[in-house]
């Protein structure tokens, strides 16, 4: 099975997106989309004080054990300020840093993408870094799907995405994942260990 890639966070109250965004919209959408994916998709994402958290609870919601269904990636750089939930995942690869922040990034967000076969990625609200990975992803996954939610605003409103629009602008986020993600809400959560093609692990990578 093909992996599903996650970009989102609620942008920082002094950040430009922040006046562009509605963060209950962004906390919704999350949300649905994290309660209709959770065990049916393998879910690949980077560590983010906002999202990680999040995730990690919603896999307990659901009773799927996140060694089977999330794998989730960050950069040593951040390792003093990085979420407690963070160690909490099974699948949790740290890269390695360098001597800055932004080059930290790049490297942990080249790794990820490269190494998973990737047929959608979603973009939900944030800021730069959603714009960053966008095009990185497109770059090395031309032919998988973008769905990126213009209604909660944020840098992924910008995004040119394959969505419905209907979907989007009613808010019908239920809709808008079961359609363009092909998954059925009766549908079992029944992702093996083996199903990600990855070995689970928590690990320190060299990236």
């Amino acid at each position: 099975m093909n992996s599903v890639f996650l970009s989102a966070s609620v942008p920082r109250t002094d950040s430009e997106y922040y006046d562009q965004c509605d963060p209950m919209l962004i906390q919704a959408a999350l949300r649905t989309f994290l309660f209709t994916v959770l065990g049916r998709k393998h879910l690949v994402f980077g560590g983010h004080p906002s999202i990680s958290p999040l995730i990690l609870a919603a896999c307990k919601e659901v009773g799927v054990a996140n060694k089977a269904a999330v794998t989730i990636y960050q950069s040593n750089y951040f390792k003093t300020v990085q979420p407690k939930e963070n160690t909490e995942f099974a699948n949790f690869i740290v890269t390695q840093a360098t001597s800055d922040r932004t080059s930290s990034l790049e490297k942990m967000r080249s790794f990820m993408l490269r190494r998973h076969r990737f047929e959608a990625a979603v973009f939900i609200g944030g800021e730069d870094g959603v714009l960053q990975e966008h095009a990185l992803f497109r770059q090395r996954h031309p032919n998988a799907k973008i769905l990126a939610l213009k209604s909660p605003g944020g840098a992924a409103a910008s995004i040119e995405s394959s969505i419905s629009d209907d979907y989007d602008e009613l808010i019908d986020y239920v809709g808008l994942f079961t359609t363009d993600l092909q998954i059925g809400l009766n549908s079992e959560r029944n992702l093996s260990l083996n199903t990600p093609g990855q070995t689970p692990s928590s690990s320190f990578d060299l990236g």
